[in-house]
């Protein structure tokens, strides 16, 4: 029995890797049975329990095996900014040159943006006495993420990936008191299409040309469809909105500049874990690029940050974007355990649980997980695609431990509502009895 502990405490100290032997305590060894039951036992399942005040895996069940985390890989953007960007994120970067101000973007998006909103860009540009030149800078970063599907692109959860997002990179179609359609921005036209019976807008796939059916207008109706980006068009829309001209500057070198302040990293963090937000996900690696002074690349960030802050991940990841569209990402649960720790033992817990989803309070999961006391004891971060649902995180019990958790499945093909449900309720009950 010596020798067990003595091994199992060499295996978490290099891998968290499962002691179920050992570890699993009497509260707990139930779970065995449910890999066979009829919610879990056709597809591939993963969760894996771990107590940071013991540093002790306390249950774990194919945490070594790799799964599609879909959002859950938002978790190591999160850790990717918090990193690197510092509390505060830059909106632009300038410079003044005689009467001319020459500007570029570092990727913040939230220029324009109804979700995470800044005026610190609009204002500035606007008041500024100079003429205008914009400069696209040095991307190498292509529209979608890798790994992306193609015919998700006029989708609202998948904007383009650009250098200087503007609107979120989307437009706003919506309903207005008459009947009528609005455009936001109104730089678009929208065509008619009478050969569809419901109303929807649809976009060509190599073109800004929109289309809407003639279907009847519901009063509510709105719809956010990306546009396809380009630097001839940032500055075109930039100029339509501050009503001066931005010209287009193809061609420019500077290592000398001066940057304007966005909004706080926690604003546009909490954006990103709550609501599960693509785009702003992507456009984070993005600011990470800025803030190395690299061109924009999500490879960039994410060879950086998986060298300098993750090395010590107990399984090498394939991380492949930001946002978790892709199903080129590979995690294992017992890398995201790792993940939680270094966030949960380099950052304080007051400033960290209130960025995530909350169980029956915010975000994603916002109406499961409620407590019979009313206090939030699950704070997570959600992963859905199709056929995938993952849900890793901290989770609270009533006997005061702060449990780590990554539940992970994979290629179901029940409702995931079901999924859902049976992972609640095991959650619950950990938190009731552990």
């Amino acid at each position: 029995m010596k020798l067990l502990v003595i091994t199992c405490s060499l295996l978490l100290t290099f891998g968290l890797a499962s002691c179920s032997v050992s570890k699993r305590t009497s509260s707990l060894k139930n779970l065995d049975s449910l890999w066979t039951s009829a919610t879990f036992a056709h597809h591939h399942v993963g969760l894996m329990l771990y107590d940071p005040a013991l540093k002790q895996t306390i249950y774990a069940h194919n945490a070594e095996r790799y799964f599609v985390p879909a959002s859950n890989a938002k978790l190591f953007t999160f850790y990717a900014g918090l990193k690197t960007l510092g509390d505060s994120l830059e909106a632009l970067r300038y410079l003044v040159r005689n009467d001319s101000l020459i500007f570029w973007g570092t990727g913040d998006p939230t220029l324009l943006n109804i979700n995470v909103p800044s005026a610190n860009t609009l204002d500035f540009l606007a008041n500024r006495p100079e003429k205008l030149f914009y400069w696209p800078g040095n991307s190498i970063q292509k529209p979608f993420g890798s790994g992306w599907a193609w015919n998700d692109y006029q989708d609202y959860y998948q904007p383009e990936i650009s250098d200087f997002p503007i609107y979120g990179n989307v437009i706003r179609f919506s309903a207005t008191a008459k009947a009528e359609i609005r455009i936001v921005p109104n730089a678009f036209v929208l065509k008619k299409d009478t050969s569809r019976a419901v109303f929807h807008v649809r976009r060509d796939w190599l073109s800004n040309t929109f289309t809407a059916t003639s279907g009847p207008l519901s009063a509510t109706f709105e719809q956010h469809v990306p546009f396809q980006t380009s630097p001839a068009l940032t500055a075109q829309l930039l100029s339509d909105t501050l009503s001066k001209q931005v010209t287009l500057l193809p061609v420019f070198t500077t290592s000398v500049y001066q940057s304007l302040a966005s909004i706080s990293a926690d604003t546009l963090y909490k954006h990103m874990l709550q609501p599960s937000d693509n785009f702003v996900a992507e456009q984070i690696l993005m600011l990470v690029c800025s803030k190395l002074e690299q061109p924009f690349q999500s490879k960039t960030a994410i060879d950086y940050v998986l060298k300098n802050h993750l090395v010590d991940l107990p399984d090498q990841p394939h991380w492949a974007d930001g946002s978790g569209l892709s199903r080129y990402n590979l995690f294992t649960p017992r890398s995201i355990i790792r993940l939680l720790e270094k966030i949960y033992t380099e950052y304080p817990a007051e400033r960290i649980f209130p960025l995530l989803a909350i169980g029956g309070q915010a975000g994603s999961i916002k109406n499961a997980y409620l407590s019979t006391d009313g206090k939030p004891f699950i704070y997570a971060k959600t992963g859905s695609l199709s056929g995938v649902y993952n849900l890793s995180g901290y989770l609270l019990t009533k006997s005061g431990k702060t449990l780590l958790f990554s539940f992970m499945n994979n290629n179901f093909n029940r409702p995931t509502s079901e999924i859902r449900r049976d992972m609640e309720r095991i959650l619950t009950q950990i938190r009731e009895k552990y």
